[in-house]
């Protein structure tokens, strides 16, 4: 489970999130926001 947090920690830090807390929260949502992230 650390490893996937990590994961997306890392995703919203490439993207330019200055806020990893809110950017967590936004993606905790809508599982579909984490798509474009990813690259997928």
């Amino acid at each position: 489970m650390a490893s996937l947090r990590n994961l997306a920690i890392g995703a919203l830090r490439l993207a330019g999130e200055a806020n990893i807390t809110k950017g967590l929260r936004w993606t905790s949502r809508d599982p579909a926001r984490a798509v474009p992230l990813l690259g997928l």
